[in-house]
């Protein structure tokens, strides 16, 4: 599938990735299984805040002819990968490949999801960090 193009985030797509990035981690993290609901949401609301006003790069997968419809998205804070979403019918396409292409390999990432699982021991010499989502600075 490459129908779809990748550009930087707009302030219009900012409600979308906080409530699939809450979503998702909440249902595809050990972390978060544990942590009651309300108190996951409010508390990673604030790590996603805290990231993205450290000026993270979010990039957003969407339609060529239309813009606000987007498919996918990654939050990086160079070199710091810290979340990448695909809609569940656009995956395995190599969405989030595009979405990380200009990332230099190896990086740090600060979210783990079952997905990495797979993909981990193709991810050489990376490294996992989640302490980095909560820093006040990237390191």
């Amino acid at each position: 599938m490459s129908d779809y193009i990748i550009i930087e985030g707009r302030d219009s797509a900012r409600s979308l990735v906080y409530a699939t990035w809450l979503r998702s981690y909440e249902a595809s993290s050990l972390a978060a299984k544990n942590i009651p609901r309300d108190v996951f949401f409010a508390e990673h609301h604030k790590v996603i805040d805290r990231i993205l006003a450290r000026g993270a790069s979010v990039r957003l997968a969407v339609l060529p002819d239309e813009p606000d419809v987007v498919l996918g998205w990654a939050v990086v804070e160079w070199p710091i990968v810290h979340y990448v979403y695909v809609k569940p019918p656009f995956r395995k396409h190599g969405m989030a490949t595009a979405l990380l292409k200009d990332v230099p390999k190896p990086f740090t990432f600060s979210h783990w999801t079952h997905v990495l699982r797979d993909l981990y021991p193709k991810m050489t010499d990376c490294v996992y960090n989640p302490y980095l989502a909560a820093t006040s600075e990237a390191a």
